[in-house]
Protein backbone atom coordinates (compact mmCIF):
# COMPACT_ATOMS: atom_id res chain seq x y z
CA UNK A 1 0.00 0.00 0.00
CA UNK A 2 1.11 3.57 -0.56
CA UNK A 3 2.22 5.75 2.33
CA UNK A 4 -0.19 8.31 3.68
CA UNK A 5 0.04 11.75 2.19
CA UNK A 6 1.82 14.03 4.64
CA UNK A 7 2.53 17.73 4.34
CA UNK A 8 -0.92 18.60 3.03
CA UNK A 9 -1.31 21.61 5.26
CA UNK A 10 -3.52 19.57 7.58
CA UNK A 11 -3.17 18.95 11.32
CA UNK A 12 -0.15 16.75 12.01
CA UNK A 13 0.11 13.91 14.53
CA UNK A 14 1.98 14.19 17.78
CA UNK A 15 5.42 12.76 17.04
CA UNK A 16 6.25 11.28 20.45
CA UNK A 17 2.97 9.67 21.45
CA UNK A 18 3.14 5.94 22.25
CA UNK A 19 -0.09 4.28 23.41
CA UNK A 20 -0.06 2.12 26.55
CA UNK A 21 -0.18 -1.65 26.36
CA UNK A 22 -3.71 -2.98 25.94
CA UNK A 23 -4.85 0.42 24.71
CA UNK A 24 -8.19 -0.66 23.30
CA UNK A 25 -10.87 -3.14 24.24
CA UNK A 26 -11.87 -5.35 21.33
CA UNK A 27 -15.31 -5.34 19.77
CA UNK A 28 -17.96 -7.23 21.72
CA UNK A 29 -21.25 -8.04 20.07
CA UNK A 30 -20.50 -5.51 17.32
CA UNK A 31 -20.04 -2.67 19.84
CA UNK A 32 -16.93 -0.99 21.21
CA UNK A 33 -16.74 -1.42 24.97
CA UNK A 34 -14.98 1.91 25.58
CA UNK A 35 -15.14 5.34 23.98
CA UNK A 36 -12.36 5.56 21.42
CA UNK A 37 -9.51 7.73 22.82
CA UNK A 38 -8.42 10.71 20.75
CA UNK A 39 -4.73 10.02 21.22
CA UNK A 40 -5.11 6.63 19.57
CA UNK A 41 -6.27 8.26 16.33
CA UNK A 42 -3.13 10.41 16.34
CA UNK A 43 -0.98 7.37 17.04
CA UNK A 44 -2.58 5.34 14.24
CA UNK A 45 -1.96 8.11 11.72
CA UNK A 46 1.62 8.65 12.84
CA UNK A 47 2.43 4.94 12.75
CA UNK A 48 0.63 4.40 9.44
CA UNK A 49 -1.81 1.88 10.86
CA UNK A 50 -4.63 2.67 8.42
CA UNK A 51 -5.55 0.07 5.84
CA UNK A 52 -8.09 -0.16 3.01
CA UNK A 53 -10.88 -2.71 2.76
CA UNK A 54 -12.90 -2.99 -0.45
CA UNK A 55 -16.62 -3.79 -0.45
CA UNK A 56 -18.14 -4.74 -3.82
CA UNK A 57 -21.01 -2.80 -5.37
CA UNK A 58 -23.21 -4.98 -7.55
CA UNK A 59 -25.98 -4.72 -10.09
CA UNK A 60 -29.12 -5.80 -8.31
CA UNK A 61 -30.55 -7.78 -11.22
CA UNK A 62 -27.66 -10.14 -12.06
CA UNK A 63 -25.29 -9.48 -9.11
CA UNK A 64 -22.39 -8.56 -11.36
CA UNK A 65 -19.74 -6.47 -9.60
CA UNK A 66 -19.59 -3.00 -11.14
CA UNK A 67 -17.33 -1.28 -8.62
CA UNK A 68 -16.04 -1.16 -5.05
CA UNK A 69 -16.24 1.18 -2.09
CA UNK A 70 -12.91 1.78 -0.35
CA UNK A 71 -13.36 1.68 3.41
CA UNK A 72 -10.92 2.81 6.11
CA UNK A 73 -9.73 0.27 8.66
CA UNK A 74 -7.36 0.66 11.61
CA UNK A 75 -4.84 -1.99 12.65
CA UNK A 76 -4.48 -2.05 16.45
CA UNK A 77 -1.36 -2.89 18.44
CA UNK A 78 -2.86 -6.32 19.07
CA UNK A 79 -3.23 -6.94 15.34
CA UNK A 80 -7.02 -6.75 15.18
CA UNK A 81 -8.80 -4.56 12.64
CA UNK A 82 -11.34 -1.86 13.52
CA UNK A 83 -14.07 -0.57 11.21
CA UNK A 84 -14.12 3.16 10.52
CA UNK A 85 -17.28 3.60 12.60
CA UNK A 86 -15.14 2.91 15.68
CA UNK A 87 -12.89 5.93 15.20
CA UNK A 88 -14.09 8.27 12.44
CA UNK A 89 -16.33 10.44 14.64
CA UNK A 90 -13.49 11.03 17.09
CA UNK A 91 -11.15 11.84 14.21
CA UNK A 92 -13.68 14.37 12.93
CA UNK A 93 -14.00 16.00 16.36
CA UNK A 94 -10.25 16.64 16.60
CA UNK A 95 -9.81 17.75 13.00
CA UNK A 96 -7.95 14.68 11.75
CA UNK A 97 -10.56 13.24 9.41
CA UNK A 98 -8.99 15.00 6.38
CA UNK A 99 -5.72 13.24 7.23
CA UNK A 100 -7.53 9.90 7.17
CA UNK A 101 -9.13 10.80 3.85
CA UNK A 102 -5.73 11.77 2.43
CA UNK A 103 -4.18 8.50 3.59
CA UNK A 104 -6.94 6.22 2.29
CA UNK A 105 -7.42 7.96 -1.07
CA UNK A 106 -3.65 7.87 -1.60
CA UNK A 107 -3.53 4.13 -0.93
CA UNK A 108 -6.48 3.38 -3.21
CA UNK A 109 -5.41 5.55 -6.12
CA UNK A 110 -1.82 4.31 -5.93
CA UNK A 111 -2.98 0.68 -5.97
CA UNK A 112 -5.11 1.41 -9.04
CA UNK A 113 -2.00 2.24 -11.08
CA UNK A 114 -0.77 -1.36 -10.80
CA UNK A 115 -2.11 -4.58 -12.36
CA UNK A 116 -4.62 -6.28 -10.13
CA UNK A 117 -8.28 -6.24 -9.11
CA UNK A 118 -8.47 -2.44 -9.39
CA UNK A 119 -6.93 -1.85 -12.80
CA UNK A 120 -8.62 0.40 -15.35
CA UNK A 121 -11.21 -2.15 -16.43
CA UNK A 122 -12.52 -3.18 -13.03
CA UNK A 123 -15.26 -0.63 -12.46
CA UNK A 124 -15.88 2.37 -10.26
CA UNK A 125 -13.94 3.10 -7.07
CA UNK A 126 -15.91 4.98 -4.43
CA UNK A 127 -13.69 7.12 -2.18
CA UNK A 128 -15.16 8.34 1.11
CA UNK A 129 -14.31 12.03 1.52
CA UNK A 130 -15.23 14.63 4.10
CA UNK A 131 -16.09 18.15 3.01
CA UNK A 132 -13.14 19.34 5.11
CA UNK A 133 -10.86 17.25 2.88
CA UNK A 134 -12.51 18.32 -0.38
CA UNK A 135 -12.30 22.01 0.56
CA UNK A 136 -8.51 21.85 0.98
CA UNK A 137 -6.87 22.99 -2.30
CA UNK A 138 -3.81 20.87 -1.51
CA UNK A 139 -6.02 17.80 -1.11
CA UNK A 140 -7.70 18.43 -4.45
CA UNK A 141 -4.23 18.75 -5.97
CA UNK A 142 -3.31 15.40 -4.40
CA UNK A 143 -6.30 13.78 -6.12
CA UNK A 144 -5.35 15.42 -9.42
CA UNK A 145 -1.78 14.19 -9.10
CA UNK A 146 -2.89 10.62 -8.41
CA UNK A 147 -5.26 10.79 -11.38
CA UNK A 148 -2.41 11.91 -13.66
CA UNK A 149 -0.30 8.99 -12.46
CA UNK A 150 -3.20 6.63 -13.10
CA UNK A 151 -3.54 7.91 -16.67
CA UNK A 152 0.20 7.46 -17.21
CA UNK A 153 -0.01 3.88 -15.92
CA UNK A 154 -2.89 3.07 -18.27
CA UNK A 155 -2.18 5.02 -21.49
CA UNK A 156 -4.95 3.26 -23.40
CA UNK A 157 -7.68 4.67 -21.16
CA UNK A 158 -9.50 7.72 -22.60
CA UNK A 159 -8.57 10.87 -20.72
CA UNK A 160 -12.22 11.60 -19.96
CA UNK A 161 -12.70 8.14 -18.46
CA UNK A 162 -12.17 7.77 -14.73
CA UNK A 163 -13.18 5.24 -12.08
CA UNK A 164 -13.18 7.78 -9.24
CA UNK A 165 -16.36 8.55 -7.32
CA UNK A 166 -16.06 10.99 -4.42
CA UNK A 167 -18.52 9.77 -1.82
CA UNK A 168 -19.66 12.44 0.64
CA UNK A 169 -21.54 11.39 3.77
CA UNK A 170 -24.55 13.40 4.86
CA UNK A 171 -22.99 14.21 8.21
CA UNK A 172 -20.31 16.18 6.37
CA UNK A 173 -22.71 18.34 4.38
CA UNK A 174 -22.12 21.37 6.55
CA UNK A 175 -20.65 23.71 3.97
CA UNK A 176 -21.99 25.81 1.12
CA UNK A 177 -22.58 23.47 -1.86
CA UNK A 178 -21.63 26.22 -4.31
CA UNK A 179 -18.24 26.59 -2.65
CA UNK A 180 -17.78 22.84 -2.68
CA UNK A 181 -18.61 22.60 -6.38
CA UNK A 182 -16.20 25.43 -7.19
CA UNK A 183 -13.39 23.67 -5.36
CA UNK A 184 -14.17 20.36 -7.06
CA UNK A 185 -14.43 21.83 -10.58
CA UNK A 186 -10.95 20.64 -11.70
CA UNK A 187 -11.85 17.09 -10.67
CA UNK A 188 -15.33 17.15 -12.19
CA UNK A 189 -13.84 18.38 -15.46
CA UNK A 190 -11.71 15.22 -15.57
CA UNK A 191 -14.66 12.90 -15.05
CA UNK A 192 -14.65 12.48 -11.28
CA UNK A 193 -18.20 11.79 -10.10
CA UNK A 194 -20.03 12.59 -6.86
CA UNK A 195 -22.10 10.38 -4.58
CA UNK A 196 -24.11 11.20 -1.47
CA UNK A 197 -23.74 8.56 1.22
CA UNK A 198 -26.25 7.56 3.93
CA UNK A 199 -29.08 9.38 2.18
CA UNK A 200 -32.22 9.19 4.30
CA UNK A 201 -30.39 9.22 7.64
CA UNK A 202 -30.56 11.99 10.24
CA UNK A 203 -29.53 14.96 8.10
CA UNK A 204 -30.98 16.71 5.11
CA UNK A 205 -28.97 16.67 1.90
CA UNK A 206 -31.58 18.12 -0.44
CA UNK A 207 -29.73 21.45 -0.98
CA UNK A 208 -26.82 19.43 -2.34
CA UNK A 209 -29.08 17.61 -4.76
CA UNK A 210 -30.14 21.01 -6.05
CA UNK A 211 -26.66 22.47 -6.56
CA UNK A 212 -24.15 19.64 -6.94
CA UNK A 213 -23.92 17.29 -9.95
CA UNK A 214 -24.67 14.21 -7.87
CA UNK A 215 -24.43 11.02 -9.92
CA UNK A 216 -25.07 8.40 -7.22
CA UNK A 217 -27.40 8.38 -4.22
CA UNK A 218 -26.58 5.77 -1.61
CA UNK A 219 -29.65 4.97 0.46
CA UNK A 220 -28.94 4.57 4.17
CA UNK A 221 -28.80 0.96 5.35
CA UNK A 222 -31.32 1.57 8.13
CA UNK A 223 -33.90 2.65 5.57
CA UNK A 224 -33.04 -0.21 3.19
CA UNK A 225 -33.39 -2.78 5.95
CA UNK A 226 -36.63 -1.25 7.21
CA UNK A 227 -38.10 -1.43 3.71
CA UNK A 228 -37.95 -5.22 3.86
CA UNK A 229 -39.68 -5.34 7.25
CA UNK A 230 -42.58 -2.92 6.98
CA UNK A 231 -44.71 -1.22 4.36
CA UNK A 232 -44.00 2.29 5.61
CA UNK A 233 -40.27 1.82 5.14
CA UNK A 234 -40.83 0.38 1.68
CA UNK A 235 -42.96 3.36 0.66
CA UNK A 236 -40.34 5.86 1.81
CA UNK A 237 -37.54 4.05 0.01
CA UNK A 238 -39.63 3.77 -3.16
CA UNK A 239 -40.35 7.52 -3.17
CA UNK A 240 -36.67 8.36 -2.70
CA UNK A 241 -35.74 5.98 -5.50
CA UNK A 242 -38.36 7.49 -7.81
CA UNK A 243 -37.00 10.97 -7.07
CA UNK A 244 -33.44 9.87 -7.84
CA UNK A 245 -34.53 8.21 -11.06
CA UNK A 246 -36.39 11.34 -12.18
CA UNK A 247 -33.20 13.34 -11.59
CA UNK A 248 -31.09 10.91 -13.59
CA UNK A 249 -29.28 9.75 -10.45
CA UNK A 250 -28.32 6.11 -9.90
CA UNK A 251 -29.61 4.76 -6.59
CA UNK A 252 -27.51 2.35 -4.53
CA UNK A 253 -29.02 0.32 -1.68
CA UNK A 254 -26.57 -0.08 1.20
CA UNK A 255 -26.54 -2.53 4.07
CA UNK A 256 -28.12 -5.56 2.42
CA UNK A 257 -27.65 -8.54 4.71
CA UNK A 258 -30.58 -10.82 3.88
CA UNK A 259 -32.11 -12.12 0.68
CA UNK A 260 -35.45 -10.56 1.66
CA UNK A 261 -33.80 -7.15 1.57
CA UNK A 262 -32.36 -7.82 -1.87
CA UNK A 263 -35.78 -8.97 -3.09
CA UNK A 264 -37.37 -5.73 -1.83
CA UNK A 265 -34.67 -3.60 -3.47
CA UNK A 266 -35.25 -5.38 -6.76
CA UNK A 267 -39.01 -4.94 -6.47
CA UNK A 268 -38.59 -1.20 -5.88
CA UNK A 269 -36.32 -0.94 -8.91
CA UNK A 270 -33.03 0.12 -7.30
CA UNK A 271 -30.35 -0.96 -9.74
CA UNK A 272 -27.17 -1.13 -7.62
CA UNK A 273 -26.60 -2.59 -4.16
CA UNK A 274 -23.97 -3.55 -1.60
CA UNK A 275 -23.82 -5.23 1.79
CA UNK A 276 -22.65 -8.12 3.92
CA UNK A 277 -24.92 -10.55 2.06
CA UNK A 278 -21.91 -10.94 -0.26
CA UNK A 279 -19.31 -11.08 2.49
CA UNK A 280 -17.20 -8.69 4.53
CA UNK A 281 -15.10 -5.98 2.91
CA UNK A 282 -11.63 -7.32 2.12
CA UNK A 283 -8.15 -5.87 1.98
CA UNK A 284 -6.21 -5.60 -1.26
CA UNK A 285 -3.96 -8.56 -0.47
CA UNK A 286 -7.03 -10.75 0.04
CA UNK A 287 -8.46 -9.93 -3.39
CA UNK A 288 -7.94 -12.25 -6.35
CA UNK A 289 -5.59 -10.92 -9.00
CA UNK A 290 -6.89 -10.30 -12.50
Amino acid sequence: MGAPAMGLGLPRCEAEYVPPSGWLHERSGGRLMDVFPRAHVRWALQERRLRVAYQPILRADDLQIIGHEALARMLTQQGSVLDAEAFIDVASEIGLEPRIDADITSQVMSAATRPGPFAASHGKLFLNCSSAFLLQPSCVEQLLDHHRRWLEAWPGVPKDSTPWVLEITERHLDTDPGRLQSNLAPLLDLGFELALDDFGSNHSAFPYLLELPIRYLKFDKTLVQAAADNQRGAQILRRLHDMAEDLGIIGIAEGIERKEQLDKVRAIGIVWCQGYLWGQARGLLDMPAG
